[in-house]
């Protein structure tokens, strides 16, 4: 299948950018008949390549989830100040706006502060402390790249056609159906005991919370609708999955806060025959 909406406007630790086409190529043949549901949306790789005209999204990382609001509701006022914040950037400036950023309510200029942030932070991660408040430092010398007033236009117009909500999957149990299609792509377990994309909300992403996520698939399968699951290729997660489909795709990631790459391998567990999206 081939992308048919705009690219993601947020750079994202743990994205699915690189692991794009494998995605497409493993949906269901039928999947623009199905409602869409994906819970970690994160940069929403696969949900805006998609633009599926009926999808239920959504992010434990509320502060995501109030920018892509914002986006969906007021693209030209975000990238308006965003234009703003862009043109001042410093690492002093970085600095200042992280502290307004941490003291701030969301409104439009919060979710451009987010925007800039995501841009022009350490390697795109998006890490809070046990308080809730973004700490990562600054990481670019140069004026960072900013998406475009027409980028937040097209994602508003991706995000105007979904229902969206903050919170686990779990949230969504009680909403599963028959045909409906689910794509998860959780924070994957550290290969080396460090992945700052664990630390995206307040409450840390543990071994507990892989298996929650692994519960909460067994019951859309019992419910009749399909499932696509990203997830590191480590044998906590083959365990876990071990009575589905498992097909093992070669990716690069990040192993360290230093940004080391890594040629490795990730998994897409289906409950269907995965290739026949072609």
């Amino acid at each position: 299948m081939l992308r048919r909406g705009p690219q993601p406007f947020l750079r994202w630790a743990g994205g699915k950018r690189a692991l794009l086409p494998y995605l497409l190529n493993s949906l269901p043949a039928d999947i623009e008949e199905r409602p869409y549901v994906e819970p970690f949306l994160g940069a929403g790789s696969l949900f805006f390549a998609l633009a599926p005209h009926n999808a239920f999204v959504g992010d434990a990382n509320e502060h995501l989830i109030r920018c892509y609001e914002c986006v969906r509701e007021e693209p030209n006022k975000v990238h308006k100040y965003l234009r703003y914040l862009v043109s001042k950037n410093s690492e002093k400036f970085y600095y200042l706006t992280r502290d307004k950023y941490n003291s701030s309510s969301f409104d439009v200029k919060q979710a451009a502060r987010f925007i800039y942030l995501n841009c022009a932070c350490y390697n795109g991660i998006f890490r809070v402390n046990r308080k809730g408040e973004f700490n990562v430092p600054y990481g670019r010398k140069e004026p960072p790249p900013y998406p475009t007033s027409q980028q937040l236009i097209s994602a508003s117009n991706v995000l105007q056609k979904a229902s969206i909500k903050s919170g686990s999957c779990e949230g969504y149990e009680n909403d599963i159906k028959s045909g409906d299609f689910f794509y998860l792509d959780p924070p994957y377990p550290p290969l080396n005991g460090t992945a700052y994309f664990t630390h995206y909300t307040k409450d840390r992403f543990d071994e507990l919370d892989q298996i929650k996520v692994a519960l909460f698939v067994n019951k859309v399968n019992a419910k009749g609708a399909l499932f696509m699951v990203s997830n590191a290729d480590v044998p906590t997660i083959r365990k876990l999955y071990r009575d589905y489909n498992i097909l093992s795709v070669p990716t690069t990631r990040f192993i360290s806060c230093k940004a080391h790459r890594l040629r490795v391998t990730e998994l897409i567990i289906t409950n269907y025959e995965a290739g026949d999206g072609r």
